[in-house]
Formats: structure tokens, sequence, C-alpha cells
């Protein structure tokens, strides 16, 4: 099965690390050459304009991540102001794209979150020219909240085709790169609708980063 290595990184990729090494070059020694990362857009040390070229030199396709937000939020109904946020902090990195870029909501994995909360995020992205995404647990038998939402989610936008929303599954955990594509996903889904899987951890001195697969090409058009 063919699949894309990436990682989902919550530290700068040109961070050098104690051994003298970026974490973007320790990666690739462990595990090989990344052919994208997922980078914050909002929240703790956000993606900066070096980074960004930094990655683009290393033909390394940059997913954004929204970090930041609150369970009160997304447990509500309005979407828009996490989305609005993301577009302004993406803008003002001054980066321009001739493609529909994707952005991800990572939503914590004991969170709840309100499908009408995701309706409104992924429509104000939509209208914007932005492709919604999600990060998120897609074991039911460890929070059942995102598997229900999601699938109303689902059911309620078909007639838009989900806004073209991509999603990120969280389990299950694997400790190797995948020889099947069988990610968790939401009842109203199945394993081959899940974009990219989120499987394994690596470890660069006392940095994680996630080892994350895209089952296709198609999903890293949709990143810088």
């Amino acid at each position: 099965m063919k699949t894309y290595y990436g990682v989902n990184s919550n530290i700068e990729m040109n961070k050098k690390t104690k051994n003298g090494y970026t974490v973007y070059d320790w990666i690739v020694r462990q595990k090989g050459i990344p052919s994208f990362c997922l980078r914050t857009i909002c929240g703790e040390d956000s993606i900066t304009y070096e980074e960004i070229e930094f990655l683009k030199k290393k033909e390394c396709k940059i997913g954004l991540v929204i970090r930041d937000l609150k369970e009160t939020a997304i447990s509500g109904v309005r979407g828009e102001k996490e989305a609005l946020r993301a577009i302004y902090n993406l803008k003002s990195l001054n980066i321009e794209s001739d493609k529909k870029i994707a952005i991800f909501a990572e939503i914590n994995p004991n969170w709840s979150v309100n499908h009408n909360w995701m309706i409104s995020f992924a429509q104000t992205l939509s209208v914007n020219g932005y492709i919604p995404a999600f990060i998120a647990n897609t074991d039911s038998s460890k929070n059942f909240n995102f598997d229900r939402q999601c699938s109303h989610f689902v059911i309620a936008t078909s007639d838009v085709g989900q806004f073209g929303a991509i999603y990120c599954a969280t389990e299950p955990k694997l400790e190797k790169k995948p020889e099947m594509w069988t990610p968790f996903c939401p009842s109203a889904v199945e394993s081959r609708d899940i974009n990219l899987w989120m499987c394994g951890l690596t470890k660069i001195d006392d940095i994680f980063v996630d080892d994350v697969y895209s089952k296709d090409l198609i999903t890293l058009d949709n990143m810088l």
C-alpha cells in the first residue's frame, strides 16, 4: 500500500536540537524525508515566514493547524470566529497560493464538539476560499462524541460535499508504518474516507512529534 509520510509538530521544524541538527534534519535521520508537516497557525509556537521558507526549500508541504481551540467554543454552534482568526493569521504571513488551502481544527481527544460548530467553521472557511479539516479522536470507545457529531456533520452537509472536508484520524496507534489503510472513523464514513492517519510517535531529544501518513497526494495538494 502506497502512503506518504509526514509529521505533526508543535515545535518549529527549523529549530536546532541539542545535537546541533534541526528538528527537520533529525526526523530525516530517524524516519526519512517527510512529504509534509502539520504546523501551528493559531496557538503557541505558531509557524513563521522563515519556517515556511525553510520547509519550502526542503519541498515539504505544510498543513496549517489551529491548536488553541476551547471546548466551550467548539461545543457551541458558532465556528466563524475560529475560522476567521486562522485566515487572518495566514494572511498576515503574506503567503500566497493558487490552490485552496486546508485549515485543520485540532480537537482535544477528550473534548466534546458540536456538529453545528463544525458546519459553521467549515462553511466560513469554504466561502473564504479555504478547505475545512479536522484532527480528532476517531476511537468511539474512548470518546463517542466525535463519532456522533462528525456523523451529523457529514449527513447535514452531504448536499455540499461536506465542504470538501479533510479528516485526520488519531486512532488506532501503531508501532510502525501502516501496511493497510484501517484508521478508525466516524460511523457515517468509511476508513477510505479518512485522508490522514496520525498513528505513531518520534522522539528527538526531549521533543516528540507525531508520525502522520497520507493515503494520497491529493490531500497534500491542499497544503502550502
